[in-house]
């Protein structure tokens, strides 16, 4: 078994993966260029769900990650959190409506908590919301819900600090190459022995494999260049007297749920943004956000921006989540998804199992990066 681990990535992932493996008994250093949970994790929708992931085996990994995460919040204060409190979402056409209720269906035969509402329910959850008229029905999904992460990843580091990991930050933490000795060699010109090293960078792990002589692409969604599809806006909104959703609401056009300091947090499908966007367009989509969060709900009329951010969400070209073993000289174990505030307490366990055990868990077979050599 090995002894020495260097996790690379202090956000939701690479956090958990750091406790989980101190709980084992393993020398653990925790390895971030910025402070942890400071990229994609602090401005992560952080959705909890298994609601339209594909296939059947890939919704079962999802779906315990929901449980994980329950049980997590029993053991580390929950309540500063961990928020399941449901999911409201309903379309804006018949045949958009004929979907979600198939959606539903589906779910609900795989065991998931899942089932069709009529607008009188869906205004008792939600009173603050406005319900077209003519509402056949919307979908209700209660066992989802949203972590706050900010209190989560400081919870996790304070846990994993007094379990014995090393955090180290900045260029200290900053990985900059492998060695087949077993070192990682940071910006700061330290060598950090490790026996593994687990890559939980979100996306920069294409460039760190390729430092570790990967022999396989790690192929994401492209998100540098000038209409990349992986960065999205992420808008956050509050007013003195903010009563908007006490929930998750996803409707036609608009994303939104409670956030921490009476905020409330939203998304668009659609805002077309990247890294490259002026401030003066990204002003622009974040009031088209706020107009369309008015006209879903009246407790935002008197709403402002408080925050906006393109935030660039690490996402496999195939959809699918990438664990495990990397093929290449250096023994570097990769934990990469789109899905990664959902699947991180239940990852976190899985991988820690095969670390220590040597076998790999039956659920991460299909999602080794080996798939990538065909």
């Amino acid at each position: 078994m090995a002894r020495r681990c260097a996790v690379i990535g202090a956000g939701v992932i690479g956090a958990c993966v750091a406790l989980r493996l101190a709980e084992a008994g393993l020398d653990v250093t925790l390895l971030d260029q910025d402070q942890p949970g400071q990229a994609t994790t602090r401005w992560s929708f952080a959705w909890l769900n298994s609601n339209d992931k594909a296939p059947r085996a890939y919704h079962e990994l999802n779906h315990g990650g929901l449980r994980a995460w329950a049980t997590l919040a029993g053991q580390l204060d929950g309540a500063a959190w961990y928020r399941p409190a449901g999911n409201i979402e309903w379309a804006a056409t018949a045949a958009g409506h004929r979907a979600l209720a198939a959606r539903v269906d589906r779910l609900a035969s795989w065991g998931y908590p899942a089932r069709m509402i009529d607008a009188a329910e869906a205004a008792e959850l939600e009173p603050a919301l406005r319900l077209p008229p003519d509402l056949p029905g919307a979908g209700w999904f209660p066992a989802e819900g949203w972590l706050l992460t900010g209190p989560l990843i400081s919870q996790l580091i304070d846990a994993a600090v007094k379990r014995g990991v090393s955090v180290l930050i900045g260029p200290a933490g900053q990985v900059t190459g492998f060695a087949l000795d077993g070192a990682v060699h940071t910006a700061a010109g330290q060598q950090i022995p490790a026996d593994v090293v687990v890559c939980c960078a979100g996306r920069w792990t294409p460039e760190l494999a390729r430092l570790a002589g990967a022999t396989v692409p790690v192929p994401l969604v492209p998100w540098q260049a000038p209409g990349a599809q992986a960065p999205g806006l992420v808008v956050r909104v509050g007013s003195p007297s903010l009563d908007a959703v006490g929930g998750m609401v996803h409707a036609p056009g608009i994303s939104l749920r409670p956030h921490t300091g009476g905020q409330i947090h939203l998304e668009a499908p659609d805002a077309a943004v990247d890294l490259h966007t002026p401030d003066a367009e990204l002003r622009r989509w974040a009031a088209e956000l706020l107009g369309r969060a008015r006209q879903v709900s009246r407790g935002l009329d008197q709403a402002e921006v408080t925050a906006y951010q393109v935030c660039v969400r690490p996402m496999p070209a195939d959809g699918q989540s990438i664990v495990g073993w990397l093929p290449g000289p250096r023994g570097v174990y990769l934990a990469v998804t789109h899905s990664g505030v959902t699947l991180a307490a239940h990852l976190s366990g899985l991988i820690t199992t095969e670390l220590v055990t040597g076998t790999a868990p039956d659920e991460l077979r299909p999602y080794r990066p080996s798939r990538f050599l065909t």
